[in-house]
């Protein structure tokens, strides 16, 4: 398969009969790399060449990749040092104590950015790992080493309005995920929701949750109030003239979210409605659930109200009628 090596760097060419020879600087004192460019090749804008690292000690080549269509661009300046170009990574990927290899093939990533093939260090050569390259592949650039933790970590998205973020250990020489957090935006546009995954007994657990974005432009608490357990009542007016209600945790996620019909009845400055075999009315002290079996009311603790709950009656609201 043809690789794409994108190198952005200045370098010194050395010339040869049959290339010319890039050398990447300071990033061991063990082992030298090199690109090389075949000639007649110079001025393509994908590169017919190779690229190699030596042990300097022995003078023995331990990895060499011949590539197609390499891509390199140079500005003919001295070698740059190592932790000035982002072809060539030189990092102990695998926790064992050894510098393995990762260098850029292309822009094979998500949403174009830089991939990378995985060599690990092994018995004083490299051994290419396709399941560490997987991840640069698979998620959105090289991923992140976590030296404290031993873990690394990655990232993709799909639009404005999907994330993963995942972590894995190595086990037997191999990433292996450990924690998975999925983020996204409802189709109600009111909420974000949360997956959780994390590795219990060899097998993910998996968590669901949603939580309210902060007041936004469009998105705006206009009466809330808690109670002594911690959790929340909030009343939102969002999209120009929609009222939208919230019941949440102590620790803010989204216990009970309703959007349809609301009736406010102005006798009573209540504002009510109905879920399911279920009825809701909140006051300015607090709420009263109405089931086919008993009824609860909830109190307010008076010092968290804020806001007013007449205030709906200053919005025009789509989905709330005024009795």
């Amino acid at each position: 398969m043809k690789k794409r090596l994108l190198l952005l760097l200045g370098m010194l060419p050395v010339l040869t009969l049959a290339q010319r020879t890039y050398t990447i600087s300071d990033f061991s004192s063990t082992y030298n790399a090199t690109i090389a460019i075949e000639q007649g090749f110079e001025n393509d804008t994908f590169k017919k060449g190779s690229f190699s690292i030596v042990n300097t000690s022995t003078d023995k080549q331990v990895l060499f990749i011949e590539s197609d269509e390499l891509i390199i661009e140079t500005d003919n300046n001295i070698s740059l040092p190592y932790d000035r170009q982002n072809f060539l990574i030189f990092q102990d990927f695998n926790f064992d104590g050894l510098e393995d290899v990762a260098f850029m093939d292309g822009r094979n990533s998500c949403y174009g950015g830089p991939s990378y093939q995985i060599y690990l260090q092994e018995h004083q050569t490299f051994v290419h790992s396709p399941e560490f390259t997987r991840l640069s592949y698979e998620y959105c650039g090289m991923f992140q080493i976590a030296e404290k933790t031993k873990t690394i970590h990655t990232m993709t998205k799909s639009g404005c309005c999907w994330h993963q973020f995942s972590e894995f250990k190595v086990l037997d020489n191999k990433p292996i995920a450990i924690k998975i957090s999925e983020e996204s935006m409802n189709p109600n546009g009111m909420l974000i929701d949360y997956v959780e995954k994390e590795r219990v007994n060899n097998q993910m657990v998996e968590t669901k949750y949603s939580v309210l974005p902060d007041s936004g432009f469009d998105i705006q608490t206009i009466f809330s109030f808690q109670f002594k357990n911690g959790k929340k009542m909030s009343l939102i007016h969002a999209f120009s003239n929609r009222l939208y209600y919230a019941f949440t945790e102590k620790e803010e996620t989204v216990e009970l979210f309703y959007e349809d019909n609301f009736v406010y009845d102005k006798s009573k400055n209540t504002l009510s409605f109905t879920n399911k075999n279920t009825s809701y009315q909140i006051s300015t002290t607090g709420i009263t659930i109405r089931t086919p079996r008993k009824n609860i009311s909830m109190n307010a603790v008076a010092e968290t109200v804020e806001g007013e709950l007449t205030s709906v009656l200053r919005l025009t609201l789509e989905n709330m009628r005024v009795e």
